[in-house]
């Protein structure tokens, strides 16, 4: 019989690939820089302007509900709602060329070529599955309110019938959220269950999300485990980052925010933060490939644990 994954080894291959590959992580950070990043601070340079203007016109007008300040307020509405799907497209293309990188490097060593980046078919099933998957857990998180909105609701009209409104409304406030509770129960448990559905579509190349239900069955408790374990070092991670963020915004911070204060145009608002921009963004690039790599890794090697097994199985 195959050995079964470990949950603990898993959880902490993002960090053995980032030792071991990082000169791959640095390219892979340099994609995220020009494919996402980079392009993302151009699609907003745009809205420095307007937001600038908006506030001259606010500053101006002594009624916030004027035709002109609407105006303003719609017209940058409408910049953001384009910027918005640029961003959108950009955030399913380059995160799905990456994360097939780091598949590639967890499950096929061999394929280290071009930093084991590729855009293949794998590549543009993978796009699929990621935008099922995005909406699907859209409409999945609104869904986890019904439960709770009817079991409110019949908590409390249990105890309405009998007269008193104010236990009922503590009744029903009570059934409610434990029926949330339930519900996010049951689609974080869905969530396991169709977590192999891109290392999947990876490894053979076409799309596969229900057939990740079979393969993980049984394992919702270890793969659980293997993600909280690894959402425990990501919080580390992010907590000793936001403490130098921390330490960097009280030295820097004061006098920039003096600075942007006299800013009237995008181009004076981007000579002040354009300092903090070239360092930022490309650290941000970095830190973004790393916890890249650090979810993505430990579902390469579940896969590979799980797919070894069934094998096994299948040949048994």
């Amino acid at each position: 019989m195959a050995k079964k994954f470990s949950a603990a080894s898993a959880a902490v291959s993002g960090w053995a690939l980032i030792g071991r590959e990082p000169a791959s992580v640095a390219v892979w950070s340099a994609v995220f820089l020009l494919g996402l990043f980079l392009p993302s601070v151009l699609l907003c340079l745009p809205l420095a302007g307007d937001f600038s203007r908006l506030f001259q016109v606010i500053s101006a007008s002594t009624d916030p509900e004027s035709p002109e300040v609407l105006s303003q307020i719609m017209a940058l509405q409408s910049r953001m709602a384009l910027i918005g799907l640029g961003s959108m497209a950009l955030n399913v293309v380059v995160p799905t060329v990456v994360v097939a990188a780091v598949l590639r490097a967890v499950l096929r060593p061999g394929e280290r070529r071009g930093f084991y980046l590729r855009i293949g078919a794998a590549e543009g099933w993978m796009m699929l599955v990621l935008l099922v998957f995005m909406f699907g857990l859209y409409f999945a998180t609104f869904a986890t309110f019904l439960p709770a909105l009817l079991a409110g609701g019949v908590g409390y009209a249990a105890m309405a019938m009998g007269g008193d409104k104010d236990a009922g409304a503590m009744v029903g406030v009570a059934m409610g959220v434990v029926a949330w509770i339930g519900s996010c129960g049951a689609l974080l448990w869905a969530l396991l269950r169709l977590s192999m559905a891109m290392p999947m579509t990876f490894a053979e190349g076409r799309f596969l999300l229900f057939e990740s239900w079979e393969l993980t069955r049984g394992h919702a408790l270890r793969l659980f485990g293997m993600m909280l374990l690894a959402g425990l070092t990501i919080f580390i991670f992010q907590l000793a980052l936001m403490l130098i963020a921390i330490g960097v915004a009280i030295l820097v911070g004061p006098g920039m925010a003096e600075q942007l204060k006299g800013a009237r145009s995008a181009t004076e608002i981007m000579a002040v933060l354009w300092p903090v921009a070239a360092v930022g963004v490309p650290a941000a690039a970095v830190i973004h490939t790393m916890l890249t790599a650090v979810a993505a890794a430990p579902l390469a090697c579940a896969y590979r644990g799980l797919s070894d097994a069934s094998q096994a199985r299948t040949a048994a």
